[in-house]
């Protein structure tokens, strides 16, 4: 594949480096020329292409037309979405765009319905990987859904949990979520309907939408006290 990388920073060169080594055709266009040098000097290649990854006529030099790829790794937002609306005008490329600020998420997204951009934001993965260790012990993520707007999680129902021997109709789950399973100590996994009970023990398997984790975790677990 045909690859452009518009930022040279540590993330473009090491990323132009693996796909290098995985045959790729790559160019890395950087705008600063002490970057675009160093970067040149460690991958050992004449891969950069020095210039402003915002200008169509950069990116049209670089092969914009014909790229398979295109990834805003540049640690401006603004520049990224620039970057990506003139892939989309004029290429066919599957854009990859890094998020520094989750907030502007949205913006991206709304580009293009059919073919979206597939967003890398740090700051949630870092979160969710926080979240994950502090919550490890009752909540585990099993894998992220629907560009990572739905989690598919098992949580454990502890002793003195408020859903302990109530039918799950009556546990006040949030509308956005739902019980795939119930995973029993020593039964078969159960599919469960309204009136399945929940018991201490059981760990339940749930599709989550993200806004509802804290709501699904006090109706399932109850409130943890943070020390």
């Amino acid at each position: 594949m045909f690859i452009i990388v518009v930022g040279g920073g540590k993330v473009g060169t090491y990323l132009a480096r693996a796909l290098l080594v995985q045959d790729h055709e790559v160019v890395v266009i950087e705008k600063n020329p002490k970057k675009a040098q160093l970067m040149a000097n460690l991958l050992e290649t004449d891969v950069t292409m020095l210039g402003d990854g915002c200008d169509p006529v950069v990116l049209d030099a670089a092969g914009i037309k014909r790229a398979d790829v295109v990834v805003a790794d540049t640690g401006d937002d603004e520049d990224n979405l620039v970057v990506c609306l003139i892939a989309k005008k004029h290429s066919k490329a599957r854009c990859i765009a890094r998020v520094n600020n989750p907030k502007n998420k949205t913006i991206f997204e709304s580009i293009d319905g059919e073919q979206p951009i597939t967003l890398i934001s740090s700051t949630e993965v870092i979160l969710d990987t926080i979240n994950q260790h502090v919550n490890a012990h009752d909540y585990a993520i099993i894998t992220k859904l629907k560009d990572g707007d739905l989690d598919l999680v098992k949580l454990a129902i502890p002793a003195g949990s408020p859903a302990d021997g109530k039918r799950i109709v009556d546990v006040g789950m949030p509308r956005s979520s739902i019980v795939v399973a119930v995973d029993r100590k020593g039964e078969d996994v159960l599919i469960p309907n309204g009136d399945t009970l929940l018991r201490a023990g059981d760990r339940v398997i749930l599709m989550v939408k993200n806004e509802s984790r804290e709501d699904v975790r006090a109706a399932l677990v109850g409130t943890r006290s943070h020390t």
